[in-house]
């Protein structure tokens, strides 16, 4: 097997590692610069949020206090948890950000490689980290001071079992009380029929709502009962930065509505096909190409799924350096080629796209693969035999 890429991958791990290793220093140079000269423009908006809850201003009126002109979009909860920034400075809070970024990023792939038996996982996971954090929607995160990277790193320690089993769930239900798009991974337990671990994320979830409510009952109020159904909160389908579905039906030419509601029927589909591709693999033993599916899926029905809001792919890494298949390396790193690169810059902004198959194929690729890959993994799910990857690991 000396020709096999497993065994091609472990010649040259130390370069793989010396390569990662400059990527994170290099990007952790010039992001902690970047930070301290321009600011992080989203995790500006966190800060005017906790100096709303400091202070006493509403959150999702005009009168929130919004230095860029951006809105706040999250739950009460979230205000809550970013009031503490308050405590330091803003450019230490732009630099604290950005370094704990690529921490979580680390640590993302960091327990995808120990999950997947790849030894010494710390190695492999500086190799990982180091080709994630220049993925375009890792770029992005650091570009603003996103927050989705964290929250993957809470998702990902909880379906993969690095949070005590007493305590799972919470993970899942804290990161779902953030930005509500995280509850989506509770499948992930439903299809495992970890009845606990789903009680305890909905139970989490039950009292993030609950604090919002004691810290800010009147904006709770509005959240849950108003802004939360706001389809456009998060932009127009036709944003080129969107690269779910919607999106990519809209620079087809389709109209914006008409998109929205295709998938509605799409979203109920695609829900399906990851809860039984989902149970399909956690019953082989395979949950970090679990993750990666139900990830996918939540992306591609999402209305609005900006790049950065692809940020949990970055566990593909992992299983490109330990493979379910070995065919499936192939549409790994087509997909990850494809999110190195920010191809939607070839659009316009404008209100209505007419379609042309060059431009839509270039444009939309980050989707495009995307789907491809939501699909082979599909294709692989109804492949993969019960306990196959135990029986593996024994042998």
């Amino acid at each position: 097997m000396t020709g096999s890429p497993m065994a091609l991958l472990n010649r040259i791990a130390p370069l793989l590692v010396i390569v990662g290793a400059a990527l994170i220093g290099m990007n952790a140079w010039f992001y902690w610069h970047f930070s301290w000269n321009h600011g992080l423009m989203d995790a500006g908006v966190f800060r005017d949020a906790g100096f709303a809850i400091t202070h006493g201003h509403p959150l999702y009126s005009d009168e929130f206090p919004t230095r860029s002109g951006f809105r706040f979009l999250y739950p009460p909860f979230a205000a809550v948890l970013f009031a503490p920034l308050m405590l330091v400075g803003e450019r230490v809070q732009d630099m604290a950000w950005t370094v704990g970024t690529i921490t979580a990023v680390f640590a993302t792939v960091g327990m995808c490689a120990h999950r997947l038996g790849l030894r010494p996982w710390w190695m492999w996971a500086v190799a990982c980290a180091g080709f994630s954090v220049i993925l375009e929607p890792l770029r992005s995160h650091l570009d603003y001071g996103q927050i989705n990277i964290f929250l993957v790193a809470l998702v990902v320690a909880d379906v993969l079992g690095y949070i005590p089993r007493r305590f799972r769930g919470l993970g899942i239900g804290i990161a779902a009380g953030i930005k509500i798009t995280p509850a989506g991974f509770g499948l992930i337990f439903l299809v495992r029929k970890d009845w606990a671990s789903l009680a305890r994320a909905f139970g989490t979830f039950l009292f993030t709502v609950l604090i919002g409510f004691i810290f800010r009952g009147h904006d709770a109020v509005y959240f849950w009962t108003e802004e939360f159904f706001g389809s456009d909160r998060a932009g127009a389908p036709g944003y080129p930065r969107n690269q779910a579905l919607t999106g990519l039906f809209t620079r087809a030419g389709m109209d914006p509505d008409m998109a929205a509601k295709v998938m509605i029927p799409g979203f109920l589909i695609i829900a399906a096909l990851c809860v039984w591709g989902a149970y399909r693999y956690e019953k082989a033993g395979h949950p970090v190409a679990s993750y990666l599916l139900v990830t996918l899926g939540i992306c591609l029905a999402n209305p609005v799924a900006v790049t950065h809001h692809w940020s949990g792919i970055v566990v593909a890494w992992a299983l490109v350096m330990a493979p379910v298949r070995r065919w499936l390396l192939l549409p790994l790193l087509f997909m990850l080629f494809a999110f190195y690169f920010r191809w939607y810059k070839i659009y316009p902004q404008v209100e209505h796209f007419d379609f042309d198959l060059r431009t839509w194929l270039e444009g939309n690729l980050e989707g495009i693969s995307g789907v491809v890959m939501f699909i082979c993994l599909l294709v692989l799910a109804a492949r993969v035999k019960s306990g196959e990857a135990t029986a593996e690991r024994a042998h």
